[in-house]
C-alpha cells in the first residue's frame, strides 16, 4: 500500500475529531453541519490524476421557512413546529467525498439521492460490493466498499444526502428526522392510513410500514374505521376479515392473528393513524444542503455544479422532486446543473403527503394503488381531460418560451439555465414501472417528444436489478427458463455519466435519446408481441397506472378517501421484440448484440400461492438458446448457438466488433472493453460447458 498523501496529514487528527460548522447568512437554510468522521480514502491512495479522496460524514441542521414560496407545497408545513426565529428544524445525515488537494477537483458534485438509506452510486457506477445487510457504514479502508475508482477518477465530488423521514436507525443508513404536524390547539392530526401486504409465506404477524421502515401507527386501536380485508388479485373484489380474528400489536405499528394470514392472498388495512411526519421535508433538505454546498463560503465541501442521481425509488424522488419545483431555493437561485433519473418508469411516489410511505415499493403485485402513477408523465405539457400539464412546468416557471433560439432563463427570481436531465428506463420498467406514459400522451396512443434539455434512454432488455452470471440451477423455473437475468447496465451508466458530466460542464450535447415509439412501430400494445418460443408464459398484463381520486383534499396533500376510488387506466405500451424474444430497440447490452439466449425484462410469479400469472418485482429471464438443431424443444423458432457461433473464434470476433459500435456510438468507455470482453467469454464458456453436458 502506498503511503498516505502528504496533504493528508492534517486529517489523520480530524479523524478523530467532530467538528461544528454554522452555515454563514448567505447559506439556504442549513444552519449548522456537525462532522462526525473525517478520513483518508483507502489509506490515501491516489486516484489517477486526481490524487487522494477523503471521506466527510456527519449530521446537518436545517431551518425551513414556512412563509416562503419555495416550500408551499410541502404538505403540513404550517403545522409543524417552529424554533424561536420561526423556522422549522429537522436534522439529516451525509457524506462527502472529494478530492483532498483542491486544484484537482472537476468542481462538479454527482448528488447522490440515497434509496431507503442506502448509497447505490458505489454500486451502480463504481462496481462496488453489493450488499443490503442491517450495517450499511462505509469504512475507509475496505477496498470493496470502493470498487474501482470510476467516480474518483472523474474527480467528482460524491455526496449523499439523508431525505427519507421513515429511515429506522441502522448503522450507517442515512435518513433525516422530520417533526411531527400538530393541529394548531395542539391536538393530534388524525387521517386515514392503509397498508397491504401480498402474503406468500404463513405469518401471524403484518407490520404497518415496509421494508422495516418507520410506521405510521394506529390512532385508537378499537376506532371503528379500522377495517382489513382480503381480496385474491390486484383488481379482484375486496372481502371483509372478522374483526375478531385479527389485533393491532402493542406497539400499534402491526397487525397479528394468531390464526395468521392465509398466504395466496391481498391483505388490505385501512385505518385511523395520528402524529404524521412532514415528509416532504425530504425535498427541501436536499435541495438546501447542495445550495450550502455551492453558495456558502464556509462549506467544507465547496463546488461549482451538481448533477443529482437517483435509482428505483431515488429516480421516482427526482422526478418528484422537479414536478415539485424543488430545483432551485429558497432564495431563486438553481441548485442543480443536471438530474440523471434511473430506471424510475412514470412513477413519483409517497413523498410528500399526509400518512405518506416514502419507503413504498413501486413494483406490479405489491403495494397497490398508492399515491405515484400521477399524471402529468411527460416533461412537455399534455392533457389528461380537462386538465394540461407537464413534468417540468414549475421547472420552467417563468422562463422563456421555446423558439427564442437560446435555452430558457429564470426571469424574476434569480437567472440560471434550466437544469439537464437524463432519464435512463430499461425494459422492465416498460413492463413493470408504465415507462411508455414518460414520452406518450397519458391514453398511450401518440408520442410526446423530450424536452430540448432532457434525454431518454431505454436500456433494452434490461432487468430492474441484474443477478450475477452465471444464473442458479435453483432458479430454473421451467425447463430451459431461468428466474432472473445477468444483463449488465453499468458499463452503459458509466459512459451516460460521461456525457451528462461534458453536458454540464462543456455544453457538449449528449447522445440523442433512444427509446421506441409509436410512429416507428418499436412501442406497441403488449398483446401483439409474437414470441418465438411457442407457449412461453408471459405476464397477464403490464403494470396498469390508473386513475386514482383520494378525494377533495388531495391537492393539499392529504388522502380521504382510503382505498382511493379507481378510475380508467393510462394507455400503457411496451418496446417491440427481435427475432430472439428480446427487445429490439433502445441501447442494445452487449448481452444482446452477441447473443446466447433471450433476455426478458419480466419474471412471473410462478410456484407462488397466488398471482402466478403476475410479475415478481424487480428481476428478469433468462432463456439460453438451444445448443444445436437436434437440441431444439419443439416450437423454439429461435437459432441454435452452434449456428450463430461454428467456434470460439466466431464467437470472440462477434464480441470485439459489438464493443467496437458501442464504444463508438457513446454506449461504452474504452476503459470497459475489456470487463466486457471477459464477462462475454465467462458466458461463452458457460454455454459450451452447459451444452456439453447436455443439460438443455
Amino acid at each position: 500500500m502506498p503511503r498516505p498523501h502528504a496533504q493528508l496529514a492534517p486529517l489523520l487528527v480530524l479523524a478523530s475529531l467532530v467538528a461544528l460548522v454554522a452555515a454563514s447568512v448567505a447559506s439556504a437554510r442549513v444552519l449548522s453541519i456537525e462532522i462526525t468522521r473525517r478520513a483518508p480514502l483507502l489509506e490515501g491512495r491516489a486516484f489517477g490524476a486526481r490524487g487522494a479522496y477523503e471521506l466527510i460524514e456527519g449530521r446537518v441542521r436545517y431551518g425551513f421557512d414556512p412563509a416562503s414560496e419555495a416550500n408551499a407545497t410541502i404538505t403540513d408545513l404550517e403545522l409543524a413546529p417552529r424554533n424561536a426565529n420561526g423556522l422549522v428544524e429537522a436534522e439529516g445525515d451525509f457524506l462527502v467525498l472529494q478530492p483532498v488537494d483542491p486544484e484537482l477537483r472537476s468542481g462538479t458534485a454527482l448528488v447522490g439521492v440515497p434509496n431507503r438509506g442506502r448509497r447505490l452510486e458505489l454500486m451502480m457506477l463504481n462496481r462496488a460490493a453489493f450488499s443490503f445487510g442491517a450495517d450499511a457504514t462505509l469504512d475507509p479502508a475496505r477496498e470493496t466498499d470502493w470498487g474501482d475508482g470510476f467516480l474518483m477518477e472523474r474527480g467528482l465530488t460524491v455526496m449523499w444526502v439523508g431525505w427519507q423521514g421513515d429511515v429506522p436507525p441502522m448503522p450507517g443508513a442515512m435518513g433525516l428526522r422530520v417533526p411531527r404536524a400538530r393541529e394548531r390547539d395542539g391536538r393530534p392530526v388524525q387521517g386515514l392510513a392503509r397498508s397491504d401486504w401480498v402474503v406468500d409465506q404463513p405469518t401471524t404477524r403484518l407490520e404497518l410500514a415496509v421494508l422495516g421502515h418507520l410506521p405510521n401507527p394506529a390512532a385508537a386501536p378499537d376506532d371503528p374505521r379500522n377495517e382489513l380485508t382480503r381480496r385474491r388479485g390486484r383488481e379482484a373484489a375486496r372481502e371483509g376479515v372478522d374483526r375478531a380474528s385479527w389485533r393491532f400489536a402493542e406497539d400499534r405499528r402491526a397487525i397479528e392473528s394468531d390464526a395468521g394470514f392465509e398466504p395466496g392472498w391481498i391483505f388490505e388495512l385501512v385505518y385511523v393513524a395520528e402524529d404524521p411526519p412532514v415528509i416532504g421535508l425530504g425535498f427541501a433538505a436536499y435541495r438546501d444542503f447542495v445550495s450550502f454546498a455551492r453558495n456558502d463560503p464556509t462549506s467544507p465541501f465547496p463546488i461549482e455544479r451538481a448533477i443529482a442521481d437517483g435509482s428505483s425509488q431515488s429516480g421516482r424522488f427526482l422526478r418528484h422532486l422537479l414536478y415539485e419545483g424543488f430545483d432551485r431555493d429558497e432564495a431563486g437561485r438553481g441548485v442543480l446543473d443536471g438530474v440523471i433519473i434511473r430506471i424510475a418508469g412514470a412513477g413519483r411516489g409517497g413523498f410528500d403527503h399526509r400518512f405518506g410511505h416514502p419507503g413504498r415499493v413501486g413494483n406490479p403485485y405489491e403495494s397497490f394503488f398508492y399515491p405515484g402513477d400521477e399524471f402529468p408523465f411527460t416533461s412537455r405539457p399534455t392533457r389528461d381531460g380537462d386538465r394540461k400539464a407537464g413534468l417540468f412546468d414549475r421547472m420552467m416557471e417563468g422562463r422563456k418560451a421555446e423558439g427564442s433560439g437560446r435555452l430558457a432563463q429564470l426571469v424574476g427570481r434569480g437567472t440560471r439555465w434550466a437544469p439537464k436531465v437524463f432519464q435512463i428506463d430499461t425494459g422492465y420498467e416498460y413492463w413493470g414501472r408504465a415507462a411508455s406514459l414518460v414520452h406518450t400522451t397519458p391514453d398511450g396512443r401518440a408520442d410526446v417528444p423530450p424536452h430540448p434539455n432532457e434525454r431518454l434512454y431505454h436500456i433494452a432488455s434490461a432487468p430492474h436489478m441484474s443477478l450475477p452470471f452465471p444464473p442458479d440451477p435453483r432458479s430454473e423455473v421451467a425447463p430451459g427458463l431461468f428466474r432472473g437475468s445477468s444483463v449488465d447496465t453499468t458499463g452503459i451508466n458509466r459512459a451516460l455519466l460521461r456525457h451528462m458530466q461534458r453536458w454540464v460542464e462543456q455544453g457538449e450535447p449528449p447522445p440523442d435519446s433512444t427509446i421506441p415509439t409509436i410512429a416507428a412501430g418499436t412501442l406497441v400494445e403488449a398483446r401483439s408481441l409474437v414470441w418465438p418460443i411457442a407457449g412461453l408464459a408471459t405476464p397477464r398484463s403490464p403494470h396498469v397506472a390508473y386513475h386514482l381520486d383520494f378525494g377533495p383534499r388531495w391537492s393539499q396533500g392529504i388522502v380521504d378517501r382510503q382505498p382511493p376510488v379507481r378510475g380508467a387506466a393510462y394507455g400503457t405500451r411496451v418496446p417491440s421484440l427481435d427475432a430472439l424474444g428480446s427487445e429490439a430497440t433502445g441501447i442494445r447490452p452487449l448481452e444482446l448484440r452477441v447473443p446466447i439466449g433471450t433476455y426478458l425484462p419480466w419474471a412471473l410469479r410462478t410456484g407462488m400461492p397466488g398471482g402466478q400469472d403476475e410479475m415478481i418485482g424487480y428481476l428478469g429471464s433468462f432463456l439460453p438458446l438451444p445448443s444445436d438443431e437436434a437440441s431444439r424443444r419443439p416450437g423454439d423458432e429461435r437459432p441454435a448457438f452452434a449456428t450463430l457461433y461454428p467456434d470460439r473464434a466466431h464467437y470472440e470476433a462477434a464480441v470485439s466488433e459489438a464493443i467496437d459500435g458501442m464504444v463508438e456510438a457513446g454506449w461504452l468507455l474504452p476503459r470497459d472493453r475489456a470487463h466486457a470482453f471477459q464477462a462475454a467469454i465467462e458466458r461463452w464458456e458457460w454455454m459450451v460447458g452447459r451444452n456439453a453436458l447436455g443439460d438443455e
